[in-house]
């Protein structure tokens, strides 16, 4: 049976990861203009971590710059299917590195906090790669439910070269979904 704290913890599956994992510091992009950057993302495709507790369908994540620094995050997704149970969290995510606003720390208000950071940025910022700071996790997103052949197979090169693991990257289902606001 699973509790409240657990089904929050669920929730925050785009962003979080508490490995302890040592290997080297995945190298983030040299700049991201988090004008560009704020929106809506969606999940295309994520390397499933053990927190996560099974499907993940729907996947969506807003970000909203706050203050200087700070930007709002919310993210939500469907249990199994589209149809699904919504599970939703809200927080906030802090720039660790102003200079290249491309490492943050999110705190979802849980016992712990997460890291966010971007290891690979279409130049149109239509896909992101995220990991955190130990590479233990890997999401591609896109500004769209969907993202063309050519870019996700950019985006999952740019995991590769990084070592993360592709090999168990996981394609999220948007087929039929409608997204909270």
């Amino acid at each position: 049976m699973f509790t409240f704290a657990r089904e929050i913890f669920l929730f925050a599956t785009l962003v979080l990861s508490i490995s302890t994992t040592a290997s080297a510091a995945p190298q983030t992009v040299p700049f991201v203009d988090l004008s560009r950057y704020a929106g809506n993302w969606y999940q295309i495709a994520n390397v499933p971590m053990f927190f996560e507790g099974g499907v993940c369908a729907c996947a969506k994540q807003k970000l909203t710059p706050a203050e200087a620094g700070v930007i709002k995050v919310y993210n939500s997704c469907n249990s199994g299917t589209p149809q699904g149970r919504l599970r939703d969290i809200s927080g906030e995510a802090y720039n660790d590195d102003p200079a290249t606003n491309a490492k943050f720390t999110v705190d979802f208000n849980l016992p712990f906090k997460g890291t966010y950071w971007i290891v690979g940025l279409d130049a149109e910022y239509r896909y992101a790669v995220v990991t955190d700071k130990n590479g233990s996790s890997l999401y591609i997103l896109s500004k769209t439910p969907t993202l063309a052949t050519e870019l996700y197979e950019e985006a999952v090169a740019i995991a590769a070269a990084q070592s993360l693991k592709v090999e168990q990257l996981r394609v999220t289902e948007h087929q039929g979904c409608q997204y909270p606001e």
